[in-house]
């Protein structure tokens, strides 16, 4: 069956009539349920690429002049990893829609562009801070993969699922599948719920209920968790996206607004409209406190008071454009990430209004965005899906309390025998360390292009060092040049090259050093590393 307009635009969303369990588990390449789930390491590890990683920066184009020459930023980002999009039974490459974090795993919706229904579902494993695995995927035949949340240990799938492939089905794609994990992994052990309605585009879910909201002729649906039975049910027309508080249930419309249900009973407590959405196109909400931040497609971002309706800010989208609109938005600890389609992602820090800090240097659209804990994920389409880590100090250093945050500009040069000490999150271009010079810093910092030390400079290093970009045509280097010393108390990557030569020094402190180096070791002679480290790659032998 060719997929319907609302689903196509979707692409680029009532009444329970029937429900189906399955129940058989196998797994590692076989099919059961029509599902195929594989967890071959050696397989998975194949869509994993390392092309684009390494430190990444912020630009603020509203910046000119001086200012922008000495501008910096406290808020270092690496991208860690991309994970390329599933390709299914028929060789169509899938398109990545969706995010979800639970603990230390990130699952990773997938939908095919176009007429066909075919979808897949990622696992990814951030527990090791830069180095991600994929521990298994799931390719899910006849059926888009819109969107997942979690409610208890199950996973809750929003899906669209071609009418003819399921006697069940009759005339209305949307499905909410609610499926069984083992240890967190994916199982074929899962109850489907067909709703009204053309696609399901978001779910939800607290302690007891999980929600999903479908498009077109919308509706919002109330689901047991204990039961998996829908219990309530409430219409609204071009439902585009969900979200919860303690006791609410927030809807977005792209032709009505926002309305918020009482999260027990599903009465309408209030509604407010929002900008008028392209129809059925992908959005996205998220909360912080009593703001609601509503992505709002070619209009940019809206950001309501949730008790009130009022509009609190509007951030337009810079330069107009069919594919520079904002598709989604996700709040985590004080920052806003807003996912602008062909303009990338821009990142806001929260006080009374949302300020920009910049455009964050990534290659490809932004199609979708959801961080979580230290990371942000970001879903290009074919592209894939980006991981970006976040560089947050990782503790207050007793030492180092005196020392004043890094205020010296994105490119750093000591002069011979500079002594400067800097703490907390520091992100700039390059640094030079000169010789006699001596830079102390404590926290997180990341280095974009090349650091070097020079003829007897000193670098003391407590918390963590990100460096250089991961196997450029003109590799990025960190250079210690003679009696030039590195001292590391924490982490080291260097995603580019390291040399070391004659005379150079490093000295790793305490117990729990270690470092990381994805290019190439130079060394000169007399080259001395001392101290107790993991060299996680084996590169300093």
């Amino acid at each position: 069956m060719r997929k319907n307009v609302y689903l196509l635009s979707f692409l680029a969303m009532s009444l329970l009539i029937g429900c189906d369990d399955n129940n058989d588990n196998k797994n590692d390449g076989q099919s059961s349920n029509n599902i195929t789930i594989t967890s071959d390491q050696s397989t998975l590890n194949q869509r994993l690429d390392l092309t684009n990683s390494g430190v990444i920066s912020i630009e603020n184009g509203s910046l000119t002049g001086k200012s922008a020459e000495t501008a910096n930023t406290s808020f270092p980002l690496v991208q860690i990893a991309e994970v390329k999009p599933p390709v299914d039974a028929n060789g169509r490459t899938l398109q990545a829609s969706h995010v979800t974090v639970n603990g230390n795993y990130a699952y990773v919706s997938y939908i095919m562009r176009g007429d066909a229904y075919s979808g897949a579902i990622d696992v990814i494993d951030v527990s090791d801070p830069y180095k991600p695995k994929l521990v298994t995927s799931a390719l899910i035949p006849n059926t888009d993969i819109t969107s997942l949340t979690f409610s208890g240990s199950n996973l809750i799938i929003g899906a669209a699922k071609d009418v003819d492939k399921d006697p069940l089905l009759t005339t209305n794609p949307a499905i909410v599948l609610n499926m069984e994990l083992s240890s967190g992994l994916l199982t074929d052990k899962f109850k489907t719920n067909y709703l009204e309605n053309r696609v399901t585009t978001d779910v939800a879910a607290n302690t007891s209920n999980y929600f999903a909201v479908t498009g077109d002729n919308g509706s919002l649906f109330k689901l047991s968790s204990s039961t998996k039975e829908i219990t309530g049910k409430a219409t609204v027309a071009d439902l585009r996206s969900i979200a919860l508080t303690s006791d609410k249930v927030v809807t977005l419309s792209g032709t009505k607004g926002v309305n918020i249900y009482n999260q027990s009973t599903l009465a309408l407590q209030k509604s407010f409209t929002t900008s008028t959405d392209v129809s059925g196109a992908k959005r996205t909400m998220d909360i912080d406190g009593t703001k609601l931040f509503v992505s709002e497609g070619p209009n940019g971002l809206g950001v309501y008071d949730i008790n009130s309706g009022s509009k609190l800010q509007s951030i337009a989208i810079a330069t107009a454009g069919e594919d520079n609109v904002t598709n989604a938005v996700s709040f985590n600890d004080g920052y806003a990430f807003v996912a602008n389609g062909a303009l990338g992602l821009n990142v806001y820090q929260s006080s009374t209004q949302l300020n920009l800090l910049g455009s964050v240097g990534i290659a490809g659209s932004s199609n979708y965005v959801k961080s979580s804990g230290n990371y942000i994920y970001v879903a290009s389409g074919t592209g894939g899906l980006k991981i970006i880590k976040m560089e947050k100090p990782n503790g207050t250093f007793a030492n180092c309390t005196s020392y004043i945050v890094y205020n010296q500009g994105k490119d750093l040069i000591l002069n011979s025998n500079d002594i400067k000490s800097y703490q907390g999150a520091t992100a700039i271009n390059s640094a030079i360390i000169n010789s006699g010079a001596v830079l102390t810093h404590c926290g997180s910092i990341t280095v974009q292009n090349n650091l070097t030390l020079n003829s007897g400079g000193t670098f003391n290093m407590t918390g963590s060092l990100s460096q250089g970009k991961y196997q450029q045509s003109n590799p990025t280097e960190l250079v210690i040049n003679s009696n030039a010393l590195l001292q590391v108390e924490g982490s080291v990557v260097i995603w580019g090259d390291l040399r070391l030569n004659s005379g150079a020094k490093i000295n790793f402190i305490g117990s729990n050093s270690s470092i990381t180096i994805y290019g190439k070791v130079t060394k000169g002679s007399n080259v001395t590393i001392t101290g107790t480290y993991k060299d996680t790659e084996n590169k300093l032998k």
